[in-house]
């Protein structure tokens, strides 16, 4: 039975207004942040759209987004997790890519994880929750990066084709014969809703 996956990035954070690398430490949802979020709750009214299942990480930052999202009680994923990147949280995001180093495995001397380690989860906590969730349209809650490497783990052309990452933004997945298809990345809904200061958070996703 093919099933729907809407995957959401949470909205603007503290960190991300700073341009703070964020990882596993957490930050508040802006101001901003809860409009963005409120805004996919309005997209998902205007199509019709009725999730049967709500999930999202265990960082704050998810939970504040899908509570803003839906009322309908939800369940926390230690596997939906942003990417870990070790003592260099915190740190501007500037120091978020350092030169010469793979990039498959370059926070890994800071106590972060590697890429592979990323999508290894992210795709097995996906999977099983589509799986295992008797629900047929899932909306999962993550984050930037690990988001991006879960979409081009599944399905990397298109991933990299359609790449995106404001925040809020709405990866459309179909979920057939254990197989992941990537729709589309949508952010029509946050259009009016960018950040005046433009985010270099790309620098952490794109690798």
């Amino acid at each position: 039975m093919k099933k729907k996956l809407y995957l959401v990035r949470h909205g603007q954070t503290l960190f991300n207004e700073k341009n703070l690398i964020q990882g596993w430490c957490d930050s508040p949802l802006t101001d901003l942040g809860h409009k963005q979020a409120k805004a996919v709750r309005k997209w998902l009214d205007e199509h019709h759209i009725e999730p049967d299942s709500y999930y999202c990480s265990t960082l704050g930052r998810t939970e504040q987004t899908i509570e803003d999202i839906t009322d309908k009680p939800y369940t926390r994923k230690e596997g939906l997790r942003e990417f870990h990147y070790g003592n260099l949280e915190g740190e501007p995001i500037a120091k978020g890519n350092p030169g010469g180093k793979d990039p498959a495995t370059m926070y890994v001397p800071y106590g972060g994880e590697a890429r592979t380690d990323v999508e290894k989860r992210m795709v097995e906590t996906l999977s099983e929750i589509m799986e295992n969730d008797p629900g047929q349209t899932i909306l999962a809650c993550a984050h930037g990066a690990c988001s991006f490497r879960f979409a081009n783990a599944v399905d990397p052309i298109k991933a990299k084709k359609l790449r995106k990452f404001d925040n809020c933004i709405i990866y459309d997945f179909d979920y057939e014969d254990g197989k992941f298809i990537l729709n589309d990345i949508i952010n029509e809904h946050i259009q009016t809703l960018k950040p005046k200061t433009k985010s270099n958070i790309s620098k952490m996703i794109d690798q």
